[in-house]
């Protein structure tokens, strides 16, 4: 989708402990993750996806796209309307419940709002709300997709709230170095995702089996690991019950 002008909405997204995936199990299998498994999670998790009986999806929304590039996943909106703000936001959330709960790779991700323009046909990519979601989701100690400042501010994030009270929520940890609690989005929320077949906790549960395996002897990354672990595992059974 080419924009050129305005402002949007843009979520960034990293799976986490890529560099040791690749480690453990060698760039081939891990590109056949990416270009087929992951391609797919990413497209259907668009508004009006299609996917079909061979695995090729056909998207019907003109309201967002979506970027993918090794371990990093963005996406953005046409516009910075109500209507796109809802539409990455429930996006956001699927997406993740998917990664972690379909093959359990451990993923985190922000949203933010500002200047941005893309041009697919010259793989061109740049703009202040990038860079913010970025930065925003390095600062996350747990598999969370914080909302930025810039979209919380907005007059209609309001609206949004009081329609999803148990999706868009308090973070219960502070960003990195920070006293600051965000808002983000409650990817495992039962109201929002009805059709949820896979549960939250054991999809945590299995990202974690397979992160320890690639990182069993680095106990920094050990523990690293397990704080993340805690502070989602709590976030989960806070907002949608054990």
């Amino acid at each position: 989708m080419l924009v050129d002008n305005g402002q949007r909405f843009v979520a960034f997204f990293d799976l986490l402990g890529f560099s040791s995936w690749l480690e453990a199990d060698g760039s081939l299998k891990v590109f056949t993750y990416v270009r087929g498994f992951l391609n797919l999670m990413i497209r259907a998790s668009l508004p009006g996806s299609i996917v079909h009986p061979d695995m090729s999806v056909t998207i019907n929304s003109d309201s967002i796209a979506c970027i993918n590039f090794s371990d990093s996943i963005v996406f953005y909106t046409r516009d910075d309307s109500i209507e796109c703000l809802e539409t990455i936001l429930n996006v956001s959330g699927e997406f993740m419940n998917v990664v972690i709960t379909g093959p359990s790779r451990m993923i985190r991700g922000a949203i933010a709002h500002g200047e941005f323009f893309a041009d697919p046909t010259a793989n061109a990519y740049v703009g202040r709300a990038l860079i913010d979601a970025y930065k925003l989701e390095e600062r996350q100690d747990w598999l969370s997709c914080s909302i930025g400042n810039s979209v919380a501010q907005l007059p209609f994030f309001e609206l949004l709230k009081k329609k999803y009270p148990n999706f868009i929520v308090k973070a219960l940890v502070p960003l990195k170095d920070s006293t600051e609690y965000p808002f983000c989005i409650n990817w495992a929320d039962p109201n929002t995702f009805r059709n949820m077949s896979f549960s939250a906790e054991r999809g945590l549960a299995e990202c974690e089996q397979r992160a320890t395996k690639t990182i069993q002897d680095n106990q920094c990354e050990l523990n690293k690991l397990a704080r993340r672990v805690k502070n989602t595992r709590d976030f989960l059974r806070y907002y949608n019950g054990s």
